[in-house]
């Protein structure tokens, strides 16, 4: 049997320089609690829908209640429920102004208006379903065009308007 020759190889050793060793065990420990902490924060709603995106705004007079989502994703659907308390009469009037119809594509309406208008930058729907006054509700399904900031006011008969911010991720 022959016998093993053994060879002689030579192994160049790696450099460790001290300061990237402490950079990289910081990234591996600060970055786990990072990316937990971004994904609690994303199952609570701060980047879309949950608890801390889901808001409510009421006028001063009590006339509108707007309940909406605060954070919301460019190109998802969003959703607001308008509830209105209007005195009797034949018709009650919305308007959508601020940067609500720049910032934003109506996909559903519930329920349908008798009438609308647009002028300068905001949208005005006419109803005529309720005559008896009191509480009616409004549903809104919309759809961000474009991610960051958006002001919004919603107003009922030409009463004091609600303002609304919202913000857009991408």
């Amino acid at each position: 049997m022959p016998a093993l020759k053994s060879s002689s190889t030579h192994h160049a050793s790696v450099g460790e320089h001290l300061l990237w060793l402490r950079v990289e065990h910081a990234a591996r420990q600060y970055g786990f609690v990072l990316l937990i902490l971004l994904l609690l924060a994303g199952f609570c709603g701060v980047f879309s829908k949950g608890i801390f995106s889901n808001t409510h705004q009421s006028a001063a007079d009590q006339s509108l209640s707007v309940n909406y989502e605060r954070f919301g994703r460019n190109q998802s659907d969003m959703d607001l429920k308008l509830t209105l308390k209007v005195p009797e009469s034949d018709s009650y009037t919305v308007t959508f102004g601020g940067d609500f119809m720049n910032a934003f594509e109506i996909n559903a309406l519930y329920p349908q208006p008798w009438r609308f208008s647009r002028h300068n930058g905001s949208m005005t729907l006419e109803f005529h379903d309720q005559p008896q006054g009191g509480a009616h509700t409004l549903w809104l399904g919309v759809q961000p065009r474009s991610a960051g900031r958006v002001k919004s006011t919603l107003q009922v008969n030409q009463q004091r308007p609600v303002s609304l911010t919202q913000y857009i991720y991408p």
